[in-house]
C-alpha cells in the first residue's frame, strides 16, 4: 500500500541553534530532555550533551581517542570508541557521571542502540557482521544472531531488535524479539531495504526498489507494509516516535530534514533552509538534525506546535543557544573525510560529509563497513 503524497507544507514549530561553536558537530539524537552528538571541538571526536532542561552544554568524553555514534536513553548514553585501538562500545550514565567499557573484544564493534537497560550493536568478532546485546542490569552480554552472512545497523524498542541482513544476497530487514527468542524476517522484496528504526509496534525503513529510495512503515501486529513516499528524490536515514517519522530528503537539490504524520496522512517539510540539514532524531514534538547554514555542521532542534500546519514563507525565526563552554578554535573544513584504518583487515571507516554530488549511490554518508578482507558488496 502507498499511502497518499501531495506537495508537503511547512510544519508548524519552533527553530532552536543549539551550537555555536565554529568547529563541527555530528550526527545528533534526542531522547527524554537530552540531546547527544559527536563533536569535535577538542580536536577529535568527543560526545557531548544539551540539557533542554537546564539548556546547558556539556562534553560526556575527554578522552583523546576518537568516539562516534552516540545512541542515548533517558541518563546513559552509549558509542563506540577507539581508545584501545578498536572499535569498542562504551557507556555513560549521567546521573551518577560514571563511564563504562561494554565490550573488550579485539575487533570492532559499531552503531550502538539503547532501550532501557539493553544495548545492541554490530560485531566483527566472529568474521562477518553479527547483532550483539549487552544488558547493563545484569552486565550479561549475548550474541543475538549468528548467520553467516552481515548484519548491520541494529535499532532497538522494548524487547525487539530490528537490522538490515545480507543473507539472501540483497539487504533485508529482520527483527527478533528478545522475549520469545524468535527471529522473523520483515521484508522479502528483491531489493535492498536500509538503515531501520522501530517504536511500538512500527517498524521503517528506506526501500531501494523501483530505482528510488522511499520511506516504508511495517505494522508489526497488521503485518500492514505501507510506502509513505513517492518523491522520486534520495532519501535516508528514517525515524520514528509515536505516529511522526523523520528523515533526511535530497527533493530541493539540498538535504532537507520532512516529516510524516501517521495519523493524519500528511507529509510536511520540516527544513527549508538552502543548506543541507541532514540525519535527524526525533522524540515527542522535539526533532534534531546536524545543520550546514553556518558554513559549519551545528545542530539544531524544531519544537513542533501540536498537528497544524501554516504555508510559511521565509526564514523561521531562530532561537540561538550560547555553547560558550566548548572550544571554538576548529578549522572549518567543507569536505570532511575522516578515515581508520584501524586493523591489519584493511577496514576502512569513512565518514564523508559534503555538500556536493548527493547521488543515489552516494548518499554523502558512509560507513564502509566489511568486516573482512574482501568487501562485501551485499
Amino acid at each position: 500500500m502507498s499511502a497518499g503524497t501531495v506537495t508537503a507544507q511547512m510544519v508548524q514549530g519552533n527553530e532552536t541553534q543549539i551550537t555555536t561553536n565554529e568547529s563541527r558537530q555530528y550526527f545528533p539524537v534526542v531522547n527524554d530532555d537530552k540531546i547527544v552528538w559527536m563533536d569535535d571541538s577538542n580536536d577529535n571526536w568527543d560526545i557531548a550533551m544539551y540539557n533542554l532542561s537546564d539548556e546547558e552544554i556539556m562534553n560526556i568524553t575527554t578522552n583523546e581517542s576518537r568516539q562516534y555514534y552516540p545512541s542515548v536513553y533517558e541518563d546513559t548514553i552509549v558509542w563506540m570508541d577507539d581508545r584501545e585501538d578498536n572499535w569498542d562500545i562504551f557507556a555513560y550514565n549521567v546521573s551518577s557521571e560514571e563511564e563504562m567499557q561494554l565490550t573488550t573484544n579485539a575487533l570492532r564493534q559499531y552503531f550502538p542502540a539503547i532501550y532501557e537497560d539493553k544495548v545492541v550493536w554490530q560485531d566483527s568478532r566472529n568474521g562477518n557482521w553479527d547483532i550483539y546485546m549487552y544488558n547493563l542490569s545484569s552486565e550479561e552480554e549475548t550474541q543475538v544472531t549468528t548467520n553467516e552472512s552481515n548484519q548491520r545497523h541494529p535499532a532497538i524498542y522494548d524487547d525487539k531488535i530490528v537490522w538490515e541482513d545480507s543473507r539472501n544476497g540483497n539487504r533485508d530487514i529482520f527483527m527478533y524479539n528478545i522475549t520469545t527468542e524468535e527471529e522473523t524476517e520483515l521484508t522479502t522484496n528483491e531489493s535492498h531495504q536500509r538503515d531501520p528504526a522501530i517504536y511500538n509496534d512500527s517498524v521503517v525503513w528506506v526501500d531501494e526498489g523501483n530505482d528510488s529510495r522511499q520511506v516504508v512503515l511495517y505494522n508489526l501486529t497488521s503485518e500492514e507494509e505501507t510506502q509513505l513516499t513517492s518523491n522520486d528524490s534520495i532519501k535516508w536515514s528514517p525515524k520514528i516516535y509515536d505516529d511522526k517519522v523523520v528523515w533526511m530528503d535530497y527533493r530541493n537539490d539540498n538535504w532537507d530534514v520532512y516529516m510524516y504524520n501517521i495519523s493524519s496522512e500528511e507529509e510536511l517539510e520540516v527544513t527549508s533552509n538552502e543548506s543541507d540539514q541532514r540525519n535527524p532524531s526525533i522524540y515527542g514534538d522535539i526533532i534534531v538534525w546536524m545543520d550546514h547554514r553556518n558554513d559549519n555542521w551545528d545542530i539544531y532542534m524544531m519544537t513542533l506546535e501540536g498537528s497544524e500546519i501554516t504555508n510559511m514563507t521565509g526564514e523561521t525565526d531562530t532561537t540561538v543557544v550560547t555553547d560558550s563552554t566548548m572550544d571554538d578554535n576548529t578549522t572549518i573544513e567543507d569536505n570532511i573525510t575522516e578515515e581508520d584504518n584501524a586493523t591489519d583487515d584493511n577496514v576502512t571507516v569513512v565518514d564523508n560529509v559534503t555538500d556536493e554530488n548527493a547521488t543515489s549511490e552516494d548518499d554523502n554518508e558512509t560507513m564502509e563497513d566489511s568486516a573482512t578482507e574482501d568487501t562485501n558488496s551485499s
